[in-house]
């Protein structure tokens, strides 16, 4: 039973006795809620259940964190649904919306999960970079046994002392690096592309560059090139200085993706996947879409080569298993249509075995990617193959 029976505030503390005062809690089993305050910023929220947090929030990007890890964890939901979810400020909706996914089968626990210690693993960093520009200075409030948020009470309940160390060697490597005064919720927007030389960078420094476009922010940028997010921003801090690229503390509210269309109205850069899953379908669709490509999916492999000749498509994911014809018959279908023999070809599939891998490279495939997609190793594959068009194109 936790010893905390009232309402304990403190102010004009450091971050080290807050951080004690954390530890404590878990060791009493503490049920209820810690909130924060740290300057003039909204304040911070830390729901505990037993001793480990169950919830946490706040910040200045709360809501673009939100609508982030929706994005990121929930695949089936349409673009409409996601975006009415995503709208709300009220921390208690939102605890209500990820039990609500929970219940209808759209999330899964193993997803939720890993969706609420990655909000965490954020939150804590924000917190202690925070604390640490506002001249180590916070104020907190612990509430016992805090009912107004009943929904935390189902959520899953995070080790408390593993994750704070985790955001704390986060930290230490963003402070070593001089990052101290760097948001890592900021968002690039390229403003002198010609300043950008491309000579040196890899592939994966390419595909940061592509994804630039205001709406992300350096948090994601990391995510979907799977750097950490620390290399990102040493990799666009030189740029800034250049004055190539510029930070802005907002999001951008439209995609530069929508600048694809041509004069035909048809986008210029155009993604098919063929899978007979919808679900699959659905994901990438949702993926590909947020990065302002136009998409198309097939369900019925028979009909994807008719397809491809009137739509074109310049990158194509295609399942390995479907009734009827398999990948590999369909990659070899394609690679003897002279239209479309040179259309990028990326296997999906659940297997992931040598053989596998070895057919399909046979049958003309340019690459791999294993089921179920993850979203980070799928931006990768999708930059690579983009960039790699873009540069023949290019020659």
């Amino acid at each position: 039973m936790s010893e905390v029976e009232k309402t304990i505030k403190k102010t004009n503390v450091g971050l080290k006795e807050l951080l004690i005062q954390l530890q404590e809690l878990t060791n009493l089993t503490f049920s209820g809620s810690l909130q924060i305050t740290i300057g003039n910023h909204p304040n911070w929220s830390l729901w505990l259940r037993l001793g480990r947090l169950s919830w946490s929030d706040g910040g200045t990007n709360s809501k673009e964190r939100w609508q982030r890890h929706l994005g990121l964890f929930v695949h089936d939901l349409t673009d409409s649904k996601l975006k009415e979810i995503g709208s709300t400020d009220n921390i208690n909706d939102r605890c209500s919306i990820l039990v609500q996914l929970l219940n209808q089968g759209l999330l899964e626990r193993q997803q939720l999960t890993e969706l609420t210690l990655s909000i965490t693993h954020e939150v804590l960093f924000d917190l202690i970079q925070s604390s640490h520009i506002n001249g180590n200075c916070l104020s907190y409030e612990i509430i016992p046994d805090d009912l107004s948020n009943k929904h935390t009470w189902i959520l899953p309940m995070i080790e408390v002392i593993p994750t704070l160390k985790q955001s704390l060697k986060t930290w230490q490597q963003w402070q070593n690096q001089g990052l101290v005064g760097c948001s890592p919720n900021l968002f690039p927007v390229i403003k002198q592309r010609e300043l950008i030389s491309k000579e040196n960078l890899s592939d994966t420094q390419l595909s940061l560059i592509s994804l630039i476009d205001g709406t992300e922010n350096v948090r994601s940028l990391a995510l979907k090139t799977g750097l950490d997010m620390v290399s990102v921003m040493l990799f666009l801090l030189p740029l800034a200085k250049l004055k190539a690229i510029a930070f802005s503390k907002v999001s951008s509210h439209h995609k530069i993706g929508v600048c694809h269309l041509g004069a035909d109205n048809k986008p210029k850069t155009l993604i098919a996947c063929v899978d007979d899953s919808p679900g699959v379908c659905r994901a990438l669709e949702k993926i590909i879409s947020t990065q302002g490509f136009g998409f198309v999916g097939i369900q019925e492999p028979l009909k994807a080569i008719p397809s491809f000749l009137k739509n074109k498509p310049d990158l194509i994911f295609l399942d390995l298993v479907m009734p009827i014809t398999n990948g590999y018959e369909l990659c070899t279908q394609l690679r003897k249509t002279p239209s479309l023999k040179d259309v990028p070809v990326v296997i999906l599939t659940g297997k992931d075995g040598l053989v596998d891998r070895m057919r399909a490279k046979m049958v003309g495939a340019n690459d791999f990617l294993s089921k179920p997609v993850k979203v980070a190793e799928f931006m990768k594959v999708l930059n690579k193959h983009l960039t790699q068009s873009s540069q023949k194109e290019s020659t």
